[in-house]
């Protein structure tokens, strides 16, 4: 089978001399300090790569990069001067794949679920193609010259040779033997090195040399595959136009060309056929195994056309990459264009506004900048490009909307700010699976079967509790290592010290043997009892944490090639070229790539993609993909990570207040924000808590892939009344990708807050891909802390990955008085620094490096002005935004906000969530009840419903059954009448029923107060609950159209009476400081427990919000928990009324977090209930109900379909009605009346059997309440005349007998 061709990227940069001059910057060699991974206290460092230096960047002869500052006079290091060339991997050598489905024998050590990568190309031909008449001196160097770059060759330092350039000709790596019992383990680490070039000619495969299986995972280093710096020789080469020179004035004969014009081919392969990915999982055709790589086979078969090449094909094969770059100039006296120097140019101080946005996610920041720049967009992106940003702010809310109205873009809204929170596991629970009929209640469980799904969510809810705080003991565990390793310990002081930390890591290897029992244990009564019970698996509510912000920059290619994310089109080797002798010249005939190669003849595969590279050289493609480019006479810039710090202070949590406020940045639907209540520029004390935060982030690609997806995505499939013109659709189309932005999180920003460090860190233990976690013998063995073993290394597992502060960091008391530990952020930051650092050490900085002034002389600035999201966006005080020191200009409300501020409002800095719950309790054989808890999916949730009956102007209350119960009236001796129970119906048979809640009768009781003989409070409580529904329902969504189905459709809307349970769970313990210097809290879990966050319950302005009224309800099991005495509600009365109070800011409830430990909670699910804030609720069953908090994501709750069916099924509608004159009378007692077929006549529309006139007769006893007759009735519309007399007047009730159809009718 002929072998796969893949394209990848290939960049090169002309580095000389006068790089340095510009506004950009050339980035010394700033290597991974392998130094670092020792347990060494003067060595380790919680990241081995250290943040580039730009102090010493200009000029090149201070430049460490380009000048040997070691000589005097100082003297350029030639040999990194010319072409840097990089290649960019195709994708599916940077994703994992994870066996999970298979098992690993025990104790083989394998671990299936462990990521694996493909092993990455190990031998790569690079090819320089020189044009002859540019090369300066001339007739120096040949056409062609080639080099083979072996990756994977692994060398000591005593092993290179000492003219061999260590920053630029091999690469520092981190190598595992495989023995993890080796002590010297972590010392070896700074004395490993990678890659190596040679010449083509003599160049041939050495087994004496050691190689190793590389992945771009192997190396500690994120920065390894894409950093050109990091990885030369392995995926980067220098070609510095070197050639012999004895010449006496060149002590090491070696010269260099001056000025050169060329291009270059690069072909990567495996050494090793195994390593080959399309040599594995021979059963699937070729077709799939490429899919599954991200590949696609072209359109276009080969010449030959043969079966085998159609993708059908199970046939071993080989791939290779290949790419090639043209007409790349070098020019040791000028410096190219440089893309780098155009995008510094667009932050100098003739900018007002930096093409700078921050925003909670990417897509939030890309939009930020289109809204704050709408008027100057061409001049970041070019022409036409203006427009296009105008129609994509016109959609911004489609993005996250499904319709175009007010109400749908108010709920996208918040669902954008639901995107500004990170998911985790929130566990599992498990429900009834028995069968259910179609619109029904679900199954109803038996006795035993309900008490085997409660002891199964228990086990389960116990269980997730007890693996996630087994993570975070186990960190913990980690960072006591960390820390004892890492300080610094005197000799006299070593036994103290040991002891002080065997105090620590004592307790938590004791907490986690006990979690692991307890996990073992819970996990058997989990087994036991799924098996005992027909059930079905379902996630509990994700947790939730807020995302660091994310930087977005404007203008700036992301640096990955456009098609990055795309599926590649591969070539067959034929297809690439028919000549095999235009590379004769190139590879000379002494060729020593391999030729028949296992059968795959890669020497033939090789000559075709040189011979496709050389007619390809009159390319103009410039464009960011891969495969043949031109290099366009200028130096690309690439962004690949970026580097900052800001200054964070801390604003006292006093200084906060909720309210529902505008948006500081003009969006017209107003949130529910925290803001500060003070004048924080006259208020010195906000700047006395102020942190210095710093972080690395690697610019991925998908945020600018993702705005044209979703783009792309809304256009396509745009509601009706979208507002774009088909012309403004097809404009956005066509140039969606100039918006060119790259983004990055800040992450690293909370964990500085937390006391904890990312980065690259030695670690206690090692993987090996495939394999389990296996301790080093180096982390224990030596530490002289007994406590600290091989066991104690696996307790720790795989939290590994964050560091503790440890003594980072010297909080002296003196000049930090505050405490470095922030378990909920709540402040404001600025930039100090911005580095934008691209693939090749080309970097844009804010602001311009310069040197630090010991004391400052004023308010810190950095004069870093970013457009600042809707979010982040400080409020406005007085006409002013709210700065800790002042900052920009008044706002103005036509530009966008000018500040250096951004406010990051409080938030709880780890996993939590919003509990809601529907409660019921269950009433005790003392007439009492039991304590509160969550209604299970079979249970009805509802205690009650009330109707409004405006044919009566009264109140019907309903049964959760829908059962009527009694109605109240306005009206009456004293303004209220309040009939008795059940009229006009029987009591229920077999006495009271046990679903009647004292909630729903202490309700009613509201209207008809004993104490108030006349009841005129009860009149106007009444006229406001009427008032009060009546608003509600104006601001509702229509019910859906089924519901014109229910008798009760004639009559008024049905709101539903429940029991809402709400809380703040918390995922783990309250996080612990991790810094040894300086101020901790006493107790960070009571502290942070005693925060308070409100929650606004419910939103007028919000259709789809259910929330009518609702009542305090005490968590206990008194018989009369509810404080009736005041009714929050939106929707305030005519009558004003103690009674009832608005809901608004004063008045929303406040929840503290809470967290329960499962070694000390016998039973999590009573433990949950209990700690829910309730509100008993009036709500519309169709409509979800809603709690708005400005800490955590909105919770929605909603009633589940069957418990409203159910109950309209059987509601009845009914009203009085009378006196009526009948022709005919009605049977004089109840008794006739039950026995006689006799219909009474009503001037009232609709077929026999539609309605019931309900006939009241008395009944014996002088308390005794009258009995109803169902009589039916019969339509009279006046056909009927002077009937016989006598007449009869009657009063009673008419009844709507079953569901109103329109054949019912007559129109």
């Amino acid at each position: 089978m002929d072998n796969i061709c893949i394209p990848m990227h290939l960049d090169a940069f002309a580095l000389s001399p006068e790089s340095c001059k510009g506004e950009s910057k050339i980035a010394p060699y700033t290597q991974p300090n392998y130094t670092a991974l020792r347990l060494d206290s003067h060595l380790i460092q919680h990241d081995v790569l250290d943040h580039v230096t730009f102090h010493y960047s200009e000029p090149v002869d201070i430049n460490p990069r380009l000048a040997d500052l070691g000589s005097s006079p100082v003297k350029l290091k030639q040999n990194r001067m010319g072409i840097h060339l990089h290649w960019s991997l195709p994708r599916f050598y940077r994703s994992s794949k994870a066996s999970a489905s298979s098992t690993a024998p025990q104790g083989s050590g394998q671990d299936p679920s462990n990521p694996v990568f493909q092993r990455i190309p190990n031998r790569w031909l690079v090819t320089r193609h020189l044009n002859l008449n540019t090369a300066q001196p001339p007739n120096i160097l040949k056409e062609y010259q080639s080099w083979i770059i072996e990756s994977d060759v692994v060398r000591k330092i005593t092993e290179i040779p000492d003219d061999v350039d260590l920053e630029s000709d091999v690469t520092p790596f981190v190598s595992y033997s495989g023995d993890a019992g080796d002590l010297n383990a972590l010392k070896n680490q700074t004395e490993i090195f990678l890659g190596q070039r040679f010449d083509l000619p003599g160049w041939k495969e050495d087994t004496s040399r050691n190689h190793m299986k590389l992945t771009v995972m192997n190396s500690s280093n994120p920065l390894f595959p894409d950093y050109a710096l990091h990885n030369t020789n392995v995926l980067s080469m220098i070609d510095n136009f070197a050639y012999p020179d004895p010449k006496p004035k060149n002590p090491n004969n070696i010269s260099y060309l001056t000025y050169a014009q060329a291009s270059y081919y690069v072909i990567g392969w495996h050494s090793d056929v195994a390593d080959d990915p399309l040599t594995m999982n021979l059963q699937q055709p070729l077709s799939e195994r490429l899919s599954g790589l991200f590949l696609q086979l072209p359109d276009t078969p080969v010449s030959d056309g043969k079966a085998e090449d159609t993708g059908t094909a199970k046939d071993s094969t080989r791939c290779l990459s290949y790419g090639a770059v043209y007409n790349v100039k070098y020019d040791h006296g000028k410096k190219p264009l440089s893309l780098a120097d155009e995008a510094a140019k667009k932050f100098t101080a003739d900018t007002k506004m930096e093409p700078l946005s921050v925003g909670t996610t990417a897509l939030d920041a890309i939009l930020t900048f289109l809204e704050a720049h709408k008027k100057n967009t061409d001049s970041f992106f070019g022409e036409d490009t203006t427009s296009v940003a105008n129609d994509l702010l016109s959609i911004a809310t489609l993005l996250y909307a499904t319709a175009d109205e007010y109400d749908a873009r108010v709920q996208a809204q918040d669902l954008i700010a639901q995107q500004n929170f990170a998911k985790a596991n929130g566990g599992t629970q498990w429900s009834f699976n028995g069968r259910a009929q179609a619109g029904g209640a679900p199954p109803t469980p038996s006795a035993a079967e309900s008490a085997a799904i409660r002891t199964l969510n228990e086990a389960q809810s116990k269980l997730d509790l007890t693996l996630r705080q087994l993570s975070s003991i186990r960190w913990e565990l980690f960072a006591e290592w960390w820390k004892y390793v890492s300080e610094y310990i005197k000799d006299g002081d070593v036994r103290a010290r040991q002891q002080y930390y065997a105090t620590k890591i004592g307790p938590l290897k004791d907490k986690i043997d006990k979690l692991v029992v307890l996990r073992d244990a819970q996990n058997d009564a989990r087994d036991k009892s799924k098996a005992s019970v027909t059930c079905k698996q379902s996630n509990n509510a994700p947790y939730y944490i807020r995302t660091d912000p994310t930087i977005s920059v404007a203008g700036l290619d992301s640096g990955w090639p456009e098609d990055f994310t795309d599926r590649l089109t591969v070539s067959f080797d034929k297809q690439m070229s028919d000549d095999l002798h235009a590379a004769d010249t190139i590879l000379g005939a002494s060729n020593p790539l391999p030729t028949g190669f296992d059968g795959h003849g890669l020497q033939d595969t090789v000559k075709r993609i040189l011979a496709a590279c050389l007619k390809h050289s009159d390319t103009n493609n410039m464009s960011m993909t891969t495969g043949f480019q031109a290099w366009g006479d200028r130096n690309p810039f690439i962004p690949l990570f970026i580097e900052w710090e800001s200054i964070y202070y801390h604003v006292d949590f006093s200084k906060w207040n909720v309210d529902v406020r505008p948006s500081p940045v003009g969006h017209p639907s107003k949130q529910v924000r925290y803001g500060i209540n003070v004048d924080l520029s006259q208020d010195t004390s906000s700047r006395e808590d102020a942190r210095v935060l710093s972080g690395r982030v690697l610019v991925l690609p998908q945020p600018v892939f993702n705005l044209e997806a979703i783009v792309l995505q809304v256009l396509d499939n745009a509601p009706p009344d979208m507002k774009l013109t088909p012309e403004q659709i097809l404009d956005v189309k066509n140039n969606i990708r100039k918006m060119k932005f790259i983004s990055a999180p800040l992450s690293g920003l909370t964990n500085h807050l937390l006391t904890r460090c990312e980065g690259a860190h030695v670690k206690p233990s090692v993987r090996s891909q495939g394999q389990t976690l296996v301790p080093l013998k180096a982390a224990s063995d030596g530490l002289k802390l007994a406590l600290i073993d091989p066991n104690t290394i696996e307790l720790m597992e795989g939290e590994t990955a964050l560091t503790p502060y440890g003594n980072l960091l010297d909080f002296g008391k003196e000049g930090y008085p505050g405490i470095p530990f922030k378990g909920v952020t709540h402040g404001q930051m600025f930039f100090t620094k911005l580095n934008i650092i691209d693939k090749f050490g080309q970097a844009v900085c804010l602001p311009p490096p310069k040197p630090r002034l010991r004391h400052e002389t004023g308010p810190p600035t950095s004069d870093i002005y970013p457009c600042l999201s809707d979010y982040l966006a400080p409020d406005v005080f007085n006409g002013k935004q709210n700065t800790v020191y002042p900052s920009g200009p008044p706002p103005n409300p036509e530009e966008w906000p000018l500040c250096q501020y951004m406010q990051l409002s409080p938030s709880i800095n780890q996993d939590a969530r919003i509990n809601a719950a529907f409660l019921v309790r269950d009433p005790q054989n003392n007439d009492g009840f039991s304590a509160w808890r969550e209604a299970s999916d079979y249970e009805q949730p509802i205690f009650g419903w009330i109707i409004i009956n405006y044919a009566d102007y009264g109140l019907q209350f309903f049964l959760p059954d829908g059962s009527f119960y009694r109605e109240i009236r306005m009206g009456g001796v004293h303004g209220v009448d309040i009939s008795a129970k059940w009229i006009p119906f029987d009591p229920p048979k077999g006495g009271t029923p046990g679903q009647i809640n004292m909630q729903l009768d202490n309700l009613i009781n509201l209207f008809a107060a004993a104490d108030d003989p006349n009841n005129t409070a009860n009149v106007d409580y009444l006229q406001s609950f009427f008032d009060m529904i009546n608003g509600a329902i104006q601001e509702m969504p229509y019910p859906p159209s089924e519901y014109s189905g229910f008798a009760n459709a004639i009559v008024g809307k049905p709101l539903a009476l429940v029991n809402v349970g709400w809380s703040i769970e918390l995922s783990q313990p309250a996080i612990k400081p991790q810094n040894t210097y300086g101020n901790q809290p006493a107790n960070p879990q009571a502290e942070l427990e005693n925060y308070k966050f409100p929650l606004k319950i419910g939103d007028n302005k919000r259709v789809f919000d259910g929330v009518v009224g609702y009542y305090v309800t005490q968590n206990s099991s008194d018989a009369n928990p509810t404080d009736w005495s005041k009714l929050f509600t939106y929707f305030a009365p005519k009558v004003a009324l103690d009674k009832f109070q608005p809901i608004a800011p004063a008045t929303f409830p406040r929840v503290s977090p809470y967290w329960l430990d499962p070694l000390q909670t016998p039973d999590v699910t009573a433990a949950t209930a209990a700690r829910y804030l309730i509100t008993t609720m009036l709500v519309d069953p169709y409509t979800a109900v809603h709690a708005y908090s400005p800490i955590l994501p909105t919770k929605a709750l909603q009633l589940p379909a069957w418990s409203v069916q159910t109950a309209f099924d059987k509601m009845s509608a009914f009203f009085r009605l009378g006196p009526s004159l009948l022709a005919t009378d009605v049977p004089p007692t109840l008794e006739l009346a039950a026995a006689a077929d006799v219909a009474i006549r009503l001037p009232i529309s609709g077929r026999k059997g539609l309605w019931n006139w309900l006939q009241p007769y008395a009944q014996p006893g002088p308390d005794a309440p009258p009995r109803f007759a169902s009589l039916p009735v019969e339509e009279d519309m006046g056909k009927v005349h002077w009937a016989p007399a006598p007449y009869t007047f009657v009063e009673g009730y008419l009844q709507l007998a079953q569901r109103l159809a329109k054949k019912d009718v007559q129109v």
